[in-house]
Parts: structure tokens; C-alpha cells; sequence
């Protein structure tokens, strides 16, 4: 009898799922630090380098499934990528949200994401705003968006 996968191992491949458009169990290697980051794990472009580098199929630029969940289940499990708690989460939104309307503006957050800290490239505020956005009124209700975020 095969081994369940744990809830972790299910998150995991549920993150990949998304980016795995050819349905090959790969992704491109260009969606691996935006997968890593919709899970919650907060890490630098260094650190992204350094797990490119152990699980990087080099011949055809992408991240096998197996490679990414063993190598992402054992990272969490030793909390190498420690996620940034939810209330730290609400902080920083509550910050680029002075009125307290529980949203901020697409284009609000999408010039924060590039100019502030760690910039993101325009892939992955591409992917996040794909799930963070409302896409009739270009807000981002944060609280929600916080929530979806939450690895369990």
C-alpha cells in the first residue's frame, strides 16, 4: 500500500498544479519563486538562485514535481523558509491602506511591489494580482487575499 501524501505534500503539489499548464508534472523554471512564494515562504532572489540550482532540470529549464515537493516539503519541515505570519501580513497591507477601506488599488500595489524591498518582476505581480485582484474593481481586498495565502 502506497503512503498518503500529507496535508503539506497535497498544498504543495497544489501550488505546482497551477503553473503545470502542460499537465507534464514541470514547470518552466521562471515560475518557481513565484510557486514558493504563493506558499507562504518568504525568500530572496539569492535563496531562489540556491534551490534553482539543486532542482533544476538545466536541459530543458524546468522544475520536475518530485524534485520541487521533496525538496519544498523538507525545507518547510526544518522551517528554512519561515512564511510571514498573517498579522504581519495585515500589517503591511493596513500600511498602504491609511483610510481603513480593507482594499488597496491594483496599480497602488503593483508600484509598491516594484519600488519597495525585494522587487518583484512583472511575471510574478502578474500571477499574484491573478489571484489577489478583483478583476471588475481592480481592488485588493487584503484580508481575503491574506487568507489564501495561509499554508495550513
Amino acid at each position: 500500500m502506497p503512503d498518503e501524501p500529507t496535508l503539506l505534500e497535497k498544498r504543495l503539489c497544489e501550488a505546482f498544479d497551477v503553473f503545470d499548464n502542460a499537465r507534464n508534472n514541470e514547470v518552466d523554471v521562471r515560475d518557481l519563486g513565484t510557486i514558493i512564494r504563493a506558499l507562504g515562504c518568504v525568500i530572496t532572489e539569492a535563496e531562489l538562485q540556491e534551490i534553482q540550482v539543486q532542482i533544476e532540470d538545466v536541459e530543458n529549464n524546468c522544475v520536475p514535481l518530485k524534485k520541487f515537493v521533496e525538496y519544498m516539503h523538507k525545507a518547510i519541515s526544518e522551517r528554512k523558509f519561515k512564511p510571514a505570519e498573517p498579522e504581519d501580513l495585515l500589517k503591511a497591507f493596513q500600511l498602504l491602506d491609511p483610510d481603513n477601506r480593507g482594499y488597496i488599488m491594483k496599480d497602488d500595489l503593483e508600484k509598491t511591489l516594484m519600488e519597495i524591498g525585494e522587487p518583484f518582476n512583472k511575471d510574478e505581480i502578474a500571477d499574484m494580482m491573478s489571484v489577489a485582484c478583483d478583476s471588475a474593481t481592480k481592488r485588493i481586498y487584503y484580508e481575503h487575499y491574506i487568507n489564501l495565502l495561509i499554508v495550513e
